[in-house]
């Protein structure tokens, strides 16, 4: 009697603890996400500003299904400033890159495949020159921060609307779940904005979901809730990228028009950008941060770039 007692206790045991561990991978299910994500140079404590040396984003995501299959809408509204190395330029041949403010909206279409295969669609909308906003927020955080003023906005380029289309696609080609995925990856972008084609690849490292639940892919909402392998991602990741420039509107300015004030610059052909970062997700919350490496994107440009990118998304019902 005492031994049934005993095979039965932990018997009951057993089934409680796979309970409680499936109601833990078993997540509650969040169908949308808000995120924003600010790049920076200055986060990598360095004194340069220059080049690409400020982006701000802020987006709303909404997963859905159809067909076996989930999607998620994204909408992003952003800013980026760009300009040249030497912010005391005497002569407008001292600007190595053009100074640019780019105000975008976008929406993106994200597919995941059944066998794990992502597909993108995106649509943006550019807005250059003072409509960006690029001088007067530049000037304002460099007040904030006391930092010295960039003295020659005036030849930035000017207003312009410009729109591109973009497609992605992403297969999984390598996976151990239990520490490594790698991933190939190629884009391209037309339109009047830009006009770019690139190849690359996306190594993930530590605790990770599949392609469809990853904070990788910002694809941990979804519809309904669903199984996940494990409660929490935390990994690091490796993303270098080649990509070939057609035409850049923050280097060359207005596609249609020749721009009288705005100095402007040829692009570099190839550019290589190197990313290395940590992200960590749980529940509602997802944290990236990470350090991007790329060489010159104009002609002119003394040296390459970097910078810092810190994200926060928040998952609601």
């Amino acid at each position: 009697m005492e031994r049934t007692m005993k095979r039965l206790f932990i018997l009951v045991f057993c089934l409680v603890s796979y309970g409680i561990q499936a109601q833990e991978i078993m997540q509650e299910s969040f169908s949308k996400e808000l995120s924003f994500t600010n790049d920076n140079d200055a986060y990598l404590l360095q004194k340069n500003d220059a080049y690409y040396t400020n982006g701000l984003f802020f987006s709303y995501a909404k997963a859905k299904e159809k067909k076996g299959r989930k999607i998620i809408n994204h909408f992003e509204i952003s800013q980026k400033i760009f300009t040249p190395l030497d912010r005391k330029v005497e002569t407008t041949l001292q600007i190595d890159r053009p100074y640019c403010g780019l105000l975008s909206l976008k929406f993106s279409k994200t597919k995941f495949l059944k066998d794990e295969s992502v597909i993108q669609y995106r649509i943006g909308l550019y807005q250059t020159g003072n409509a960006s906003f690029g001088e007067s927020v530049q000037n304002s955080y460099h007040r904030l921060f006391r930092y010295a003023p960039f003295n020659a906005w005036y030849f930035q380029i000017q207003d312009v609307f410009a729109f591109d289309l973009g497609f992605s696609y992403a297969h999984t080609l390598y996976e151990d779940s239990n520490w490594i995925k790698i991933i190939p990856r190629t884009d391209l972008t037309v339109g009047t904005a830009f006009v770019n084609a690139g190849i690359g690849i996306t190594a993930s490292f530590g605790k990770f979901e599949k392609n469809s639940n990853s904070a990788l892919w910002n694809a941990k909402i979804q519809p309904t809730a669903s199984p996940k392998r494990i409660n929490r991602e935390s990994f690091f990741y490796w993303q270098p990228q080649l990509y070939w420039q057609g035409y850049n509107i923050t280097v060359q300015g207005n596609s249609l028009q020749k721009d009288l004030i705005a100095i402007v610059k040829d692009p570099a052909r190839w550019v290589f950008q190197n990313t290395m970062g940590y992200c960590y997700a749980r529940r509602r919350w997802t944290t990236k941060i990470a350090w991007i490496y790329q060489t010159i994107e104009a002609q002119t440009q003394i040296r390459d770039q970097q910078y810092g990118s810190f994200t926060v998304s928040y998952r609601l019902h």
